[in-house]
């Protein structure tokens, strides 16, 4: 499981859900979104994530579009949420999403997240469609259509409409789905064989 977007008003909860069912996650964070780096409490959650056994990963300190970014603006982009995650737990990440998964195949986008470290730009093939405000309905559909296949599954710890019933009651009925199914949730470095760290 990933999720996207944090930390936020949410992750707490998520964390616990996750602690609870005995589950390892993998986090691409966000510098000024729902939660900025200037506020403590975005260094304790991702601390917390770091702490509990879950992957850090970058998703960009603004959340733009690298594909319409010059190679500075995306170091820029890059480099501040890395200072602010190093500064949390002490390690820059190896891995980040691309907003709106958009970049992948995009010769300035992939040599200057190269240049800066990074060895996986990693997107989905499993969508919960939370941030288009898909009902739990669809998300079930979505994860019980997954057969065996390997499967990264796209979440968000808060998006338009959210509550923390409804992130919690889906993100619960996922696992329960995967897990039905006989997946075996990993991190992204498991999942990839590659170091979550720089």
């Amino acid at each position: 499981m990933t999720f996207d977007d944090g930390p936020t008003q949410f992750a707490d909860a998520i964390l616990d859900l996750l602690k609870e069912k005995n589950m390892k996650a993998t986090f691409f964070v966000v510098g000024n979104l729902y939660m900025n780096t200037a506020d403590s409490n975005w260094a304790r959650i991702v601390k917390r994530m770091y702490n509990e056994g879950h992957v850090v990963g970058s998703h960009t300190f603004n959340h733009k579009d690298l594909t319409t970014l010059s190679a500075d603006q995306i170091k820029s982009e890059m480099t501040q949420l890395e200072d602010a995650i190093s500064q949390a737990i002490g390690k820059k990440p190896a891995f980040m999403r691309p907003p709106y998964g958009s970049g992948n195949g995009n010769q300035n986008v992939m040599s200057t997240l190269g240049s800066l470290g990074y060895t996986a730009a990693i997107t989905w093939n499993l969508d919960s469609g939370d941030w288009d405000n898909k009902d739990i309905n669809y998300a079930k559909q979505v994860f019980s259509g997954a057969n065996g296949q390997g499967s990264i599954s796209l979440n968000h710890l808060q998006y338009n409409g959210s509550t923390k019933e409804s992130i919690i009651a889906l993100v619960s009925a996922e696992i329960d789905i995967m897990l039905s199914k006989g997946y075996t949730p990993v991190t992204m470095d498991k999942c990839l064989g590659l170091n979550a760290y720089q």
